[in-house]
């Protein structure tokens, strides 16, 4: 079975234990990587899902319906 998976940045705002519930209420699953990540000092996640739709959508969720989806569909990967 594959699995699909990318990397945001997230806002500090949310708990983790929120951005975990967020990941899994859209059939994800969500890991901490870095607590202070690259952009900003914002943590950085790992967001994992059997489903590439189910991360599409997540990152739609997260960064807006208006980004260019075809940019991060090229940073998915898949194992």
């Amino acid at each position: 079975m594959a699995h699909f998976t990318i990397e945001l940045d997230i806002s500090s705002e949310p708990s983790h234990r929120e951005v975990k519930e967020f990941a899994r209420e859209n059939n994800c699953v969500a890991l901490l990587m870095m607590e202070y990540g690259p952009a900003g000092g914002n943590p950085l996640y790992q967001f994992s899902s059997t489903s590439r739709e189910s991360i599409l959508e997540l990152i739609k969720k997260v960064l807006g319906e208006d980004i260019d989806i075809d940019q991060y569909n090229e940073e998915i990967f898949e194992t």
